[in-house]
């Protein structure tokens, strides 16, 4: 019974916060072990929420303008496995990252000043940070999710998108410098990026791009 217990408990955000009807999570904890459904109650576990997908791109109707009227080279959708397009970032103080104890799971949200972009991102952070050099991997996930519970981190680089291309105008090269659109980039407007790693999938082709640029 207590290794069910501790089980539970260690999903539990340990904030002891009272807000599911009992003094502490472990108190929750241990009536969840007979009523599993008592852990909804939890406001602060992630909830699944049913995504529609996104709609395929046709190639026949890809105008490769932007709505500056720029041309790009490729588009870059994020990966299938994400929730979201997938930004690595490290904010302007990258100590904050350790003295907030980002981890995974956290909705964070900031701007990417140093690209130009005037959007405030939202993210789901991924993966556990890396706490030397302040580096986070995380998801765009819509401004919404701030709301809930999201912390501020201010300004913030980006050092690279990951993501998948289907769509391509030419045949990508590491070490090239590109024009992409981001699908759900909110303006419209195409990036640039050197390509650094790129590995093929049977859905497509896996593109890391660093040196991002609004441009």
């Amino acid at each position: 019974m207590n290794n069910e217990i501790n089980g539970i408990l260690a999903a539990l955000p340990g904030k002891n916060c009272g807000q599911c009807g009992f003094k502490t999570c472990a108190e929750l904890a241990a009536y969840a072990v007979a009523h599993p459904a008592a852990l909804e109650r939890c406001i602060y576990l992630e909830k699944p929420r049913a995504v529609p997908p996104a709609p395929e791109l046709i190639a026949q109707e890809i105008t490769w303008i932007d709505a500056l009227q720029r041309e790009y080279d490729f588009i870059l959708e994020p990966l299938p496995e994400d929730p979201g397009p997938r930004e690595i970032i490290v904010p302007f103080n990258p100590g904050n990252v350790e003295k907030l104890g980002v981890k995974k799971g956290d909705i964070l949200y900031g701007r990417p000043s140093i690209t130009g972009c005037p959007v405030t991102h939202v993210g789901l952070v991924i993966e556990d940070p890396d706490y030397f050099n302040g580096i986070i991997v995380w998801c765009v996930v819509g401004l919404l999710a701030a709301r809930e519970r999201g912390r501020d981190i201010g300004h913030y680089n980006i050092i690279a998108y990951e993501g998948l291309v289907r769509h391509t105008r030419q045949e990508l090269q590491i070490g090239r410098r590109y024009y992409f659109l981001p699908r759900f980039c909110v303006m419209m407007s195409r990036h640039s990026g050197l390509v650094n790693a790129l590995a093929r999938r049977p859905d497509g082709m896996r593109v890391r791009a660093e040196g991002i640029w609004i441009s």
